[in-house]
């Protein structure tokens, strides 16, 4: 696995890309991370979403050393995020969105991301032995004009799964949002479902994927249309056909406990570095390693 350390530490095993990072940091923060940068500084602001949009509308030419500049740092922090660092899947996702029409308010917001990583690169995704099974969570953020599908599934104590897109069409209400992204979640579930029968770590029962919108749960189980959702595209009712087949199970969960809200929005800094915890499994000894290993 290009670019990422494997570990065996104790009862765990733990992935991390503290060398890439090093790296990448080298070639685009060399004087190290900004001193606005403090401990619990998060990857993204909350304005992130509204860059991005005027970014994508605007009609002003790019400059061409920009462009390469940003498609260069976004497209490298595109494999930690793929790879071990779902921390960072929505902020990078967001700036991806404006690849071919970047600012220099998006510029910053790419280097501020890689400051985070820096300034936590010793942390990665540390699995650990858990009797649970494979279990999902799914959320999406209406917030925006196209809304963003978070899912995150997790085996062995952290994430071994993880998304975070726009939505391709424009949903009229949170209860579509949430079924769209259930859908595209329940995709992902069968894959991992069938892929740890392979393995023989499976015993054929139905994949919880955890939803925390009443709405959009009750459309997983109703098979009846109604005004509200008939206008829905027939693909995005693909968790129902699922759930009919008792190939997975959609329970409800708090807001506050549902993990993939961490792949929809911007967080404050409590609420971010609680649910990173729990993703990706960190121990609070991680944190104190972290922060003293910055680069200066």
């Amino acid at each position: 696995l290009l670019g990422i350390d494997i570990s065996v530490e104790d009862s765990h095993v733990c992935l991390r890309q503290s060398s890439y990072i090093t790296r990448l940091a080298s070639e685009f923060l060399p004087s190290g991370v900004p001193p606005s940068m403090q401990k619990n500084t998060v990857p993204s602001l909350p304005d992130l979403p509204q860059l991005v949009l005027e970014a994508v509308d605007s009609s002003a030419e790019v400059d061409p050393q920009l462009l390469r500049r940003y498609q260069s740092i976004v497209g490298a922090l595109l494999y930690c995020a793929t790879n071990t660092r779902p921390d960072i899947a929505y902020s990078v996702g967001m700036l991806c969105r404006a690849m071919s029409r970047p600012t220099p308010e998006l510029m910053e917001a790419a280097e501020r991301v890689l400051a985070y990583l820096l300034r936590n690169k010793h942390i990665g995704l540390r699995y650990s032995a858990d009797a649970r099974p494979l279990y999902g969570m799914t959320d999406s953020d209406w917030a925006v004009k196209h809304s963003t599908t978070g899912w995150v599934f997790l085996y062995a104590s952290a994430a071994i799964s993880w998304g975070s897109k726009r939505q391709v069409s424009i949903a009229l209400s949170s209860c579509e949002a949430e079924i769209m992204a259930a859908s595209e979640a329940s995709k992902e579930a069968i894959y991992l479902k069938r892929f740890a029968s392979e393995l023989g770590i499976s015993d054929g029962s139905p994949v919880e994927l955890f939803e925390d919108n009443k709405g959009a749960r009750d459309l997983a189980y109703n098979p009846e249309h109604h005004s509200r959702t008939k206008h829905i595209d027939r693909r995005h009712f693909y968790v129902r056909e699922l759930v009919e087949n008792k190939e997975i199970v959609v329970p409800y969960v708090k807001t506050d406990d549902n993990l993939a809200d961490f792949f929809t929005k911007p967080l404050a800094a409590k609420q971010f570095f609680a649910l990173r915890d729990k993703i990706m499994n960190v121990r609070t000894a991680d944190h104190n390693t972290s922060s003293a290993s910055v680069v200066p």
